[in-house]
């Protein structure tokens, strides 16, 4: 665990020296309310491989600002390498970054370092909490089909308590009344299951058998809805996507529909209200939950480059653009989810791959 805490001169100071010409560098002027990310939108920018220069924007959708490295303006340090994803609880955002093996743990509101987890970790993916830990999967070794896991930490001071084998390549992951929900995709291979941990016993309680690659997991009460987006073209063979609806009460498959040729691989699952959109490719579907696959999208997200993050909220879908070198920055695009019609756009930072709402 390591804390750190900065006066405000310095980090302005490391600001205005560090940031790159091709990043829209906006620091946050002394005196400015520290409730500052109080209620608007971060955006995770993953940045290059082995670069270091991951970064989170934040976006005030009320007057369109857009304020770029806010967790280098606020803290005066570099966020680190790879960022792959952002759990939010009810006062902290944990920021993960996978290469750098670390996870930055900062006030939601203000940014302001709170604390930091280093050890324990190897190739680090999701997170999620459940009563006073936080779970984090972790891929390990990558080239290594048996050593992932999932990292369990204290929350009251970030310590380590336990680390629980799973299958090979945990991605995302949620809790569920004392139960904790993982998909594996498989890592560098593939896989096809959705793996239970029962919070007591810090152990796998079942596997769920579902469609291939099963990248989103969403709750829908007391039942899971699992997008899955099958083996790709170049597998030694290609399977088509699904949707699979698990119920949580017995932990088994309600029903799964699966799509009709296996050139269909769906991704980036999300909910608005009572409605779930999904993407092939730059398509967008729309989707009841048990109700049969849609026969076609709904529109097509035309002004998005590469698609690299996907979300939903209030009757918009918000998709993250990564530039078409995967090296400038990106773009976050806002769509009206009934006809996707564009509604704003905002500059994002290097590849954007998430986009999360305080």
């Amino acid at each position: 665990m390591n804390f750190k805490h900065y006066f405000s001169l310095l980090a302005l100071i490391f600001l205005l020296n560090s940031c790159s010409d091709d990043e829209d560098c906006c620091a946050i002027p002394p005196g400015e309310d520290k409730e500052a990310f109080e209620e608007g939108i971060f955006v995770l920018n993953e940045g290059n491989f082995g670069s270091g220069n991951s970064s989170v924007s934040f976006i005030d959708e009320e007057t369109g600002e857009v304020q770029s490295q806010i967790f280098n303006s606020v803290n005066g340090t570099s966020l680190g390498d790879t960022a792959q994803s952002i759990y939010l609880s009810e006062e902290l955002a944990f920021v993960i970054l996978n290469v750098s093996n670390t996870i930055e743990i900062v006030n939601r509101n203000t940014f302001e370092t709170v604390g930091q987890i280093s050890e324990n970790l190897q190739n680090p993916r999701f997170a999620t909490i459940s009563g006073n830990s936080l779970y984090v999967s972790n891929w390990g070794d990558a080239t290594n089909p048996d050593d992932d896991y999932v990292a369990v930490f204290n929350l009251s001071d970030y310590s380590f308590e336990s680390s629980i084998a799973v299958a090979e390549g945990p991605e995302k992951i949620l809790a569920n009344h004392g139960s904790i929900y993982t998909a594996h995709k498989g890592g560098y291979n593939f896989n096809n299951i959705i793996s239970v941990i029962n919070t007591s016993t810090k152990e796998v309680s079942t596997e769920i058998e579902v469609g291939d690659v099963p990248t989103s997991i969403i709750l829908d009460g007391s039942n899971l809805i699992v997008l899955s987006a099958g083996k790709p073209s170049y597998a030694d063979v290609e399977t088509a996507g699904s949707i699979s609806v698990v119920d949580m009460n017995v932990n088994t498959v309600l029903n799964s529909a699966e799509f009709p040729t296996s050139s269909i691989h769906p991704g980036n699952l999300v909910q608005s209200d009572d409605r779930f959109y999904f993407t092939v490719g730059k398509a967008v579907y729309e989707y009841q939950s048990g109700g049969d696959l849609p026969s076609g999208p709904k529109f097509r997200l035309e002004d998005v480059e590469s698609l690299y993050g996907f979300n939903a909220r209030n009757g918009m879908l918000y998709a993250a653009s990564a530039n078409a070198s995967f090296t400038g920055n990106g773009q976050i695009f806002v769509y009206d989810a009934s006809n996707g019609s564009l509604l704003n756009s905002y500059e994002a930072g290097i590849n954007p791959n998430g986009v999360y709402f305080n």
